[in-house]
């Protein structure tokens, strides 16, 4: 069977990594060690046990709760507590003990991945800094990538179908070329397989990197970019208001900004980028605006999706990308959203159809 970027014909939203209903979450979510613990007495053991464990939920996952899913709620991205402790330079010896163990796992998530149609992803943490100008940085960066990109080789997935994102970053108060220019300096440095599943998504801080900065890096290097629609709105947000709470007088981020919709030239562009793969871009949404704790802090994710205009918005987009489902609410967010599309599927009389641009 052709894995699913071949041939795929449909839809995708991808849960990320955990869930939030306790019983699925005590089956699923995986088991983490702190490099503090590992230290301690006992913590070679703990390390190794955590790793076999978080594998054999892998497996779990692709076994038995996608399959039973509707395919365009097969997608998944993976978390980085796979291995704990993994990158650190002591625990080397110990995976060492348990490599064949862990491979023999990761080879039959993978044939479950291929015969169920589920796509997989993972998402580096944000101190994996490609574009940093500290040398050590980089090298951790490096480190990390790799030890990411593991999940998709060790599984077996051709490296343009698995997906591995980071944030651009490294700006350090500089011009955005020089952060540019520097994680085109790092990029070979990669191996073929990490270069090849990579994904640079734009960032929501009005200094930082947007999608044209990341468009912009896509015709150095051959990356693929990943567009984050609430960031391209986040990014957007540069005025403040004073509003009237009881007595008080307070601040808050004005969030009446245009949103990104499929027919923009950075919809586009960010698609044609994946290069006849379909893209993997990210939805998340910010909090009600009833909601006073968030006003200051609009690109904090929400429970679940409540702005049915803005959920809207993204049906178009599903034509042509699959999109990471980022709220807090995991399974649910991602169910509320797929029920809203099938309902607009419904009204409008005809499905959403898979298109290339």
């Amino acid at each position: 069977m052709e894995y699913f970027n071949k041939t795929q014909t449909d839809w995708r939203l991808s849960q990320c990594c955990q869930w939030h209903d306790k019983t699925l979450a005590k089956r699923y979510n995986f088991g983490t060690t702190t490099k503090t613990y590992a230290l301690k007495e006992g913590g070679k053991e703990k390390v190794q046990q955590k790793a076999i464990a978080n594998t054999k939920k892998l497996l779990d996952i692709l076994t038995t709760y996608f399959p039973n899913q509707p395919h365009n709620l097969r997608a998944f991205r993976i978390s980085s507590e796979l291995f704990p402790c993994y990158t650190l330079d002591f625990t080397q010896p110990w995976y060492e003990e348990i490599w064949e163990e862990l491979s023999e796992i990761l080879k039959l998530a993978g044939a479950a991945a291929k015969k169920h149609d589920i796509r997989l992803s993972t998402h580096p943490a944000q101190y994996t800094v490609l574009a940093s100008n500290n040398p050590d940085v980089v090298t951790k960066s490096i480190e990390d990538l790799e030890y990411h990109a593991l999940y998709g080789s060790m599984m077996g997935l051709p490296a343009q179908d698995f997906s591995m994102n980071i944030h651009l970053q490294g700006l350090y108060g500089g011009k955005h070329e020089d952060g540019i220019k520097r994680f085109t300096t790092h990029f070979p440095y990669l191996s073929d397989y990490a270069q090849g599943c990579l994904s640079v998504e734009n960032e929501d801080k009005p200094n930082g990197y947007d999608i044209h900065h990341t468009l912009e890096l896509a015709q150095r290097i051959p990356i693929r970019c990943t567009l984050d629609t609430h960031h391209y709105a986040c990014h957007r947000m540069v005025e403040t208001e004073r509003v009237k709470v009881g007595e008080k007088t307070v601040n808050r981020k004005v969030r009446d900004v245009d949103h990104i919709t499929h027919t923009s030239d950075y919809f586009v562009e960010a698609v044609k980028s994946w290069r006849g793969v379909r893209p993997l871009f990210h939805k998340s949404q910010s909090f009600h605006p009833d909601n006073s704790a968030y006003w200051m802090k609009p690109n904090a994710h929400s429970e679940t999706y409540w702005d049915e205009d803005l959920m809207a918005n993204h049906v178009p987009m599903l034509e042509y990308a699959d999109f990471d489902i980022e709220a807090k609410f995991k399974e649910v967010a991602v169910q509320g959203f797929y029920d809203f599309i099938k309902q607009e599927e419904d009204f409008g009389g005809e499905p959403v159809v898979t298109k290339r641009i």
